[in-house]
């Protein structure tokens, strides 16, 4: 049982619905908010468990939160959902809230740093943009097959092929597309600058980032998979050991017991961040295809493996331990030495 009060948030655009609960878990109110006065309730609350529920402004909230003496939680959307009673609203879900904050083992939201925000931000817009030229480039590609157009696939052979397309008179392509087409292919180029620039801005924010130029050194790591990791992990506090945040990107075995026997059964395909889980075993995978002589102990350890359960395992193990040595290098405040016994970090 807390002994403080808990205040349980829903937060919305505009307006923000609060349920707050003594430690004797008699509810004292549950009202709605402007954004204005809710920062002024916060600021004049005495020290208290204040938990939201995840969302686009939740981060923003519980660190203006905690600049009042507030403890924090912020809880994911599909936990509260678990602790609602009753119909689907905004008192209900803010109620929600605080029941979810009385649970044992209750699986919390890392609160991220501004800085961590601003590096994922940046990481999202690129991600943003590489959908949108990828969608692009197939829409172009499809079309074009209507003609009986054909162009390889890669970036490469599109850039190459579209001029040639354009100027080709003798090819089935009506002459009141060509226009459409040209405009498409002028976009796909300012899509193709725009992710070059992100890039580069990638690169210098990780040069100018500790914890993101260290973390360069794992075997798979490039400047994406290190700010998502650093905007993950932070200092690492968030989660109490290297296995709970492999565990939260689903890159533990799953457990099946039952009449007392315990069996691994692979890994999970729930990640609470897929988009990390997914940017590690492609790093990873990289990484194993090229690795053809050993330089480190871990090399070795890599290769052996590769030969006894084939590169499939041996890419999600390499992603399983880099996310579990990234933990400890930001809550230790290490360097990773590739020439050390592999096992040493990940500890």
């Amino acid at each position: 049982m807390h002994k403080i009060n808990v205040i349980g948030v829903d937060l919305a655009k505009n307006v923000i619905q609060v349920s707050v609960v003594s430690g004797s878990r008699r509810e004292l109110s549950n009202k709605s908010y402007t954004r204005k006065k809710f920062a002024e309730f916060l600021a004049r609350q005495k020290p208290s468990l204040v938990a939201f529920e995840a969302c686009g402004t939740s981060h923003h909230w519980a660190r203006f939160a905690g600049r009042y003496g507030h403890e924090v939680m912020i809880i994911p959307a599909k936990t509260v959902a678990k602790y609602r009673e009753g119909h689907k609203t905004d008192a209900n879900d803010a109620l929600a809230v605080v029941e979810a904050t009385r649970r044992p083992r209750l699986k919390l939201a890392p609160l991220k740093s501004l800085e961590q925000q601003g590096m994922q931000s940046v990481q999202r817009s690129r991600e943003l943009l590489v959908q949108n030229r990828v969608g692009l480039s197939n829409h172009v590609r499809g079309l074009l097959l209507e003609f009986g157009i054909v162009i390889p696939q890669g970036w490469a052979a599109l850039h190459r092929r579209i001029p040639e397309i354009l100027e080709d008179g003798d090819n089935e392509l009506p002459d009141m597309y060509r226009p459409t087409l040209h405009l498409l292919w002028r976009r796909l180029c300012e899509l193709r600058d725009d992710i070059q620039q992100l890039d580069a801005e990638i690169k210098m924010l990780v040069q100018q980032n500790t914890a993101c130029k260290e973390l360069l050194a794992l075997e798979g790591i490039g400047p994406i998979g290190a700010v998502l990791l650093f905007a993950t992990l932070g200092t690492g506090e968030a989660f109490t050991s290297a296995r709970q945040f492999a565990a939260y990107l689903g890159l533990t075995p799953k457990q099946y017991s039952s009449g007392g026997k315990v069996k691994l059964v692979g890994i999970s395909k729930k990640a609470a961040n897929k988009r990390l889980r997914a940017v590690l075993v492609q790093g990873a995978r990289a990484y194993v295809r090229h690795l053809k002589e050993p330089t480190t102990a871990k090399d070795r350890w890599l290769l052996e493996l590769i030969e006894r359960a084939g590169p499939g395992k041996a890419t999600v193990a390499l992603a399983h331990k880099n996310a579990r040595t990234a933990w400890a290098m930001l809550t230790r405040g290490e360097s990773y030495q590739r020439n050390y016994q592999h096992e040493q970090l990940a500890a």
